[in-house]
């Protein structure tokens, strides 16, 4: 991988100018003014407060080439919790030569095709300082990867990520109103039973990759996956009793997405993922079993639609099916599962007052989320949300949503963008 990385470096450094499907032919390199641009989000509920931002510098210097440097923040307060961070935002430099593009460095990436919910988009891990009230591109945390695509023509292009660093997702406190289940069931045996818990490091030299092929006409666009990661949700298991493991094994998916365009107005977005393989957590009636293996099977099909009168709606419907389920996991109850997103969205005077709605429901359990928004926009550069957020349990108490339904909370919101 390393070799064939440093092969296309050559090839690219050779060559002066781009294709007719690419980029167009440069007269030479144009150094433009660097460009500084950043957010910064408030969120107030009843029981907790957080701050979160992102400052990014960006240059370019021509012929495809760009630098970024970055840097993101993060406060949360919850009763007695604090929780202040500082680290790395997105740092990368990216160019072009010939049929070739390359990014180096740590930096966001998004390789599914559903919206805000997504079986194939694994490559960055996250951020649950807040757990089912994050926003799913907000929280995304950047990883440090090297990434080439070759543009064979105008309707194939192979590309890959080559990530030589594991770092996994971060998790709030076990006396947090957002922690999980299964991580405050291991708090009690360890602090109650006297029980040993054994952790594989959550950050390691272990690479990973991620290799696409993409497909694009006119109506369809079909890309093939195939990643080999490590889960980014450490996998507890209970061996024995009394002595707990939490690991990081090996997540493969052979994956496909993209998205076929029916008509003028009809555009049809659709996953599907198979895990081969995959290692999953024991959790049932509120104790931790031992680890078993399965594949999951996993599908997405979705639309959006701008209607008139400045009216848009998003659905998709989405299946989850485990063939080996022993027992119940942290994010599946049954053996298969159905679930449905929808958003809708309706815009006012001029856009400057907008109304929305997202759900999240699975058909199977019965556990919902609902958050009812009302967005008033200032101007370019500042935004006011009040939203109401609801956690229904179903049948289950112990499901990926349910655990949370005593956090039911409205919530207050300043944006702002620059």
């Amino acid at each position: 991988m390393v070799l064939l990385f440093f092969s296309l470096l050559v090839v690219s450094a050779r060559a002066d100018e781009w294709d007719d499907w690419g980029d167009s032919k440069s007269d030479g390199p144009k150094i433009r003014r660097p460009r500084v641009s950043g957010w910064w989000n408030w969120q107030y509920n009843e029981f907790s407060s957080f701050d979160q931002g992102r400052l990014n510098f960006e240059r370019d210097y021509g012929r495809g080439q760009k630098l970024v440097a970055g840097a993101s923040f993060n406060y949360y307060t919850e009763d007695n919790n604090k929780k202040w961070a500082v680290f790395p935002g997105e740092n990368y430099y990216s160019f072009k030569g010939g049929d070739f593009r390359f990014k180096v460095g740590t930096f966001l990436d998004n390789i599914g095709s559903g919206d805000k919910f997504s079986f194939v988009d694994k490559i960055n891990s996250r951020r649950f300082h807040n757990g089912m009230a994050n926003d799913y591109d907000r929280d995304k945390k950047e990883i440090p990867a090297v990434k080439g695509s070759w543009f064979i023509n105008e309707h194939f292009s192979l590309s890959g990520h080559y990530m030589p660093y594991f770092d996994a997702s971060e998790f709030p406190s076990i006396f947090s109103r957002w922690a999980y289940s299964i991580s405050k069931a291991l708090a009690k045996e360890i602090i109650f039973n006297g029980a040993t818990y054994k952790a594989s490091e959550d950050t390691s030299w272990d690479p990973q990759f991620h290799v696409e092929f993409t497909s694009t006409f006119k109506r369809f666009e079909l890309r093939l996956h195939y990643l080999r990661l490590k889960e980014r949700m450490p996998v507890l298991s209970q061996d024995r009793p009394g002595l707990f493991y939490g690991t990081f094994p090996i997540d493969e998916t052979i994956a496909m997405n993209g998205n076929v365009q029916l008509n003028k107005e009809l555009l049809v977005r659709y996953e599907f993922a198979y895990n081969r393989n995959k290692t999953w957590s024991s959790f049932q009636d509120g104790r931790i079993g031992q680890k078993f293996v399965s594949d999951q099977y996993a599908f997405l099909l979705g639309s959006d639609r701008n209607l008139p009168r400045n009216f848009y709606v998003n659905l998709q419907v989405m299946m989850s099916y485990v063939p080996d389920l022993k027992t119940q996991t942290p994010f599946q109850l049954a053996e298969t599962e159905f679930l449905s997103s929808l958003q809708l969205r309706q815009n006012f005077r001029r856009d400057r007052l907008r109304i929305e709605l997202n759900g999240l429901t699975n058909f199977t359990t019965g556990e919902y989320v609902v958050t009812p928004k009302i967005f008033i926009v200032k101007s370019d550069y500042l935004t006011f949300v009040l939203g109401y957020q609801a956690n229904g349990e179903g049948a289950e108490s112990l499901g990926p949503v349910a655990q949370f339904s005593q956090n039911n909370t409205a919530f207050f919101e300043t944006q702002v963008g620059f």
